[in-house]
């Protein structure tokens, strides 16, 4: 308490030894967990302890003291304090607050002042005229009662700010819990009525912080915005790693994955998690640039290797663009992720028993992937990049030879250059089916992204709630953005207060709308938080 008002409050639940305590010993443990925790207030003057337990007033003056007492009592006077003992019957606040909180219910409902409304239903653009016509008798469903107008059994609100507090009490207050629309709006026709209530309760809710904050949202912002299509085999492609396998004889434990984005066409490459981005270098030229050149774009994740100094310094050397996804958001790069869970699951299908030789199954699945025709481009990788599928055991059957075995050059140049048509129009066609399928969850962002937008806090944080992921929960809840700039659609630039994220790009699924007006809702100040 600073001059009769209170600026802090401080409970800790006992667990362990602590639970045995005696009383007062409970007590003294109480009073040095409170000089701890406020510490940074009570050093630079005199302060005064209020305890209902009168014994802690003889804490100075006291003789024996046992080792856990001299410990905490070393502590407690290296403070400038003084005890006095309050009644318990007199110390109501602190006695309701160390009550346990279910059986307690917290009423925030205000007395509403109804007779108020008598004097404006006269000049209530919405009542006036049903007011004067409900003098002498009643019309309709509308009737006057002791200054009062009803509709049926509904109380008619006039244009005011009785309607706010109403949508406000009924919303999220008292014993309220912050339901949606239509459950608050079922709540207030039970008593109430005023024209265009939905519309009214939809405005209102919408600027609760408080369900902005503790809600997750339903349908993200953003529609589908695929990657753009390359327009030849091995010229833009994606990178990946695929960690945690069982460790080989040879030492390795990692799969450096590599895709191309046209033909989808990848590469598994064994490797250890702790080679560096020098290793990870020499794998690429080694395995890939050998066969089929450098790449134009390379799309990856953040992680560390492809962070490194020496990394980007490689291929800007180089003239590759390095395209990094956004952070928390592989859906950037969902190829790769996709072709990551193949992987793992052809892993799991030809390694049953020896799970230590999986490196010496990599070549056999990777042969296997890029044989198989992939549903995007309706061919296999291998008869993109090389305009034939490689012989197979039932290719060596005693069949009829296929007409394009036999092409001569010219035709040949034709067939690849038409394949490639055809691949180009069936991934577009297949971009397409997969928006039209994607966006039926989205919403276009058509909201403001440059008034108050809120983070979502629970965009991710998932997991048990350990004490790191609790800490991250409550910087994002104090995190709110300002000065959005859109750089292009579903991404946006930030500008935030206590914002964590090394990279200011984010995706607008991650984001909540708010409304401008939240100033006094839900007890909430937005001027006191900018």
């Amino acid at each position: 308490m600073q001059d009769s008002k209170p600026i802090a409050y401080f409970s800790e639940k006992l667990s362990g030894a602590s639970l045995n305590y005696s009383t007062y010993d409970k007590e003294l443990y109480a009073l040095k967990r409170t000089l701890e925790t406020w510490q940074h207030y009570l050093w630079s003057r005199e302060f005064i302890i209020h305890s209902d337990h009168e014994s802690l007033k003889f804490l100075k003056s006291q003789g024996k003291l046992n080792k856990r007492h001299a410990r905490w009592l070393e502590f407690i006077e290296t403070f400038p304090y003084v005890i006095k003992h309050k009644k318990g019957k007199e110390n109501v606040v602190a006695d309701a607050l160390s009550r346990r909180y279910s059986l307690i219910t917290s009423l925030h409902s205000r007395l509403l002042g109804f007779a108020l409304l008598k004097g404006l239903y006269e000049s209530d653009c919405d009542f006036c005229k049903i007011w004067s016509a409900c003098e002498k008798h009643g019309m309709q469903d509308f009737y006057r009662c002791d200054g009062f107008l009803f509709k049926k059994d509904k109380l008619c609100i006039p244009n005011c700010s009785m309607r706010e507090l109403l949508v406000i009490e009924t919303h999220g207050g008292g014993l309220m819990g912050h339901f949606g629309v239509d459950k608050t709006l079922a709540l207030l026709h039970e008593h109430f009525y005023w024209p265009k209530m939905r519309k009214y309760v939809v405005s209102v809710c919408a600027k609760c912080v408080t369900c902005k904050h503790a809600k997750s949202k339903v349908q993200p912002h953003g529609l589908y915005s695929p990657l753009p299509i390359p327009s030849q085999p091995w010229v833009d492609i994606s990178m990946d790693f695929v960690l945690g396998l069982p460790r080989s004889q040879s030492g390795k434990d990692s799969i450096f994955v590599v895709v191309d984005r046209f033909s989808k066409m990848a590469y598994f490459i064994a490797c250890s998690k702790t080679n560096d981005a020098v290793h990870v270098a020499d794998l690429f030229f080694n395995e890939i640039v050998r066969l089929h050149g450098m790449p134009k774009t390379i799309v990856s994740d953040r992680d560390v290797k492809f962070l490194s100094h020496f990394w980007r310094t490689l291929w800007s050397k180089l003239g590759t663009k390095l395209l990094f996804s956004s952070v928390a958001h592989p859906q950037t790069d969902g190829q790769t992720e996709v072709v990551n869970r193949t992987l793992t699951t052809l892993l799991r299908a030809i390694i049953q028993k020896n799970l230590k030789n999986w490196v010496n199954c990599l070549p056999h699945i990777e042969f296997a992937y890029n044989r198989v025709v992939h549903s995007s481009t309706s061919f296999s990788p291998f008869e993109i990049v090389y305009g034939f599928n490689p012989l197979t055991p039932l290719d060596m059957l005693p069949l009829p030879s296929s007409e394009q075995t036999n092409l001569d050059g010219k035709k040949k140049a034709e067939f690849v250059q038409g394949l490639h048509a055809k691949v180009r129009a069936n991934i577009e066609r297949k971009n397409e089916q997969y928006a039209r399928q994607a966006n039926k969850g989205r919403r276009k962002s058509t909201q403001g992204w440059k008034t108050n937008t809120l983070k979502d806090p629970l965009q991710g944080i998932g997991g048990p709630m350990t004490r790191a992921r609790t800490k991250a929960m409550k910087e994002a809840l104090n995190c709110f953005i300002r000065d959005l700039k859109e750089l292009e659609p579903n991404y946006i630039k930030e500008s935030t207060i206590n914002m964590s994220s090394k990279s200011p790009r984010k995706v607008v699924t991650m984001l909540k709308a708010q409304q401008d007006d939240v100033q006094g809702l839900c007890g909430l100040n937005m001027e006191e938080l900018t």
